[in-house]
């Protein structure tokens, strides 16, 4: 294999990880306005009509899937999930929740862009039951 070839295949793996990593970032902080935008905090564990599941849950729900998915099982983080603690959890500080939300940036910044070709190209490393 020649020299030009493997760099252009890192710079493309380097490439392709800061793209991912962006999009969860800009998803995340997303979030994160959406939660401040409740003007009452109480709301966020309200529901409405047919909405089962309030937006404070729903938030819960994506940081312990992404601690989980991303952290425990691609980083190592010892994360242990308790996905039924996700839904049962009510009236947290909307604080709390966005500093939840926030620390999820630079932890799947730092996975993600360290992930190897190797990596990147292999099978998840988890059996996803649905």
């Amino acid at each position: 294999m020649n020299l030009s070839f493997v760099i252009l295949q890192l710079n493309i793996i380097v490439m392709l990880n800061s793209v991912l990593a962006n999009f969860y970032e800009r998803d995340i902080r997303k979030l994160i306005e959406e939660v401040n935008l409740f003007r009452n905090e109480e709301d966020l564990w309200r529901t409405l009509g047919t909405v089962k599941n309030p937006g404070g849950n729903l938030a819960l729900h994506i940081i312990g899937g992404l601690n989980y998915l991303i952290g425990a099982t691609l980083a190592q983080t010892g994360y242990v999930r308790d996905r039924d603690q996700e839904f049962i959890k009510k009236n947290m500080a909307r604080k709390d929740l966005v500093a939840g939300l926030e620390e999820l940036i630079p932890m799947i910044n730092e996975t993600v862009g360290a992930l190897t070709q190797e990596q990147m190209e292999a099978e998840y490393p988890l059996v996803l039951t649905i």
